[in-house]
């Protein structure tokens, strides 16, 4: 009878299968169809003492690699959780802003009103300001001494010096003032 030739890289992952199944060399071999001396040359090197050990020493670089593999992951997912609690502060900061942004828009608002206000006392018509000249100094108030940084021109008021202020250019004065009266009441 002539000698079979068998593929061993087909035959050995069919083998070791079986075997980790638990089957016996003999149930191997009737199940793939060879000799029991073929499983035995298929199966031999994994089951010795020596392959255990590489076994193992494989397995346990396996297990550095998965180690490592998982530090990484847990590195990544801290900076995913450092991310994200940045996030929430930024949605926090978002809502703040929002709320600031609504009080700068109430502020301007108040601010330019009272900007009209003033620029209605200071017209040249009817509705301006008695109290203001044609140069737009205020005639009604007076400084016994000038004050730094104001454009305000010397008057005599019951024989003393005065200054008088350029209230053109220094329009919010006149926003809190008691004595405006239009000019043509």
């Amino acid at each position: 009878m002539p000698k079979k030739i068998y593929d061993d890289e087909k035959l050995r992952p069919e083998a070791l299968e079986l075997r980790r199944q638990g089957l016996s060399y003999r149930e191997i071999a009737k199940r793939l169809g060879c000799s029991v001396y073929k499983v035995y040359e298929l199966i031999s090197e994994y089951e010795s003492p020596r392959s255990r050990i590489k076994q193992l020493v494989d397995l346990g670089g396996k297990l550095d690699e998965i180690a490592s593999k998982i530090n990484t992951l847990e590195t990544q997912i801290s900076k995913i959780q450092s991310s994200l609690s940045n996030i929430k502060m930024l949605e926090d900061l978002t809502g703040e802003v929002s709320k600031i942004r609504e009080k700068v828009g109430e502020l301007v608002d108040s601010i330019e009103w009272i900007q009209r206000s003033v620029n209605r006392r200071l017209r040249e018509d009817h509705h301006g300001c008695k109290w203001i000249d044609k140069s737009g100094y205020c005639t009604l108030w007076h400084w016994s001494e000038k004050v730094e940084g104001w454009d305000m021109r010397p008057g005599t008021v019951g024989g003393r010096t005065v200054y008088i202020l350029n209230v053109k250019k220094h329009p919010l004065i006149c926003t809190a003032c008691p004595s405006y009266e239009p000019r043509g009441y």
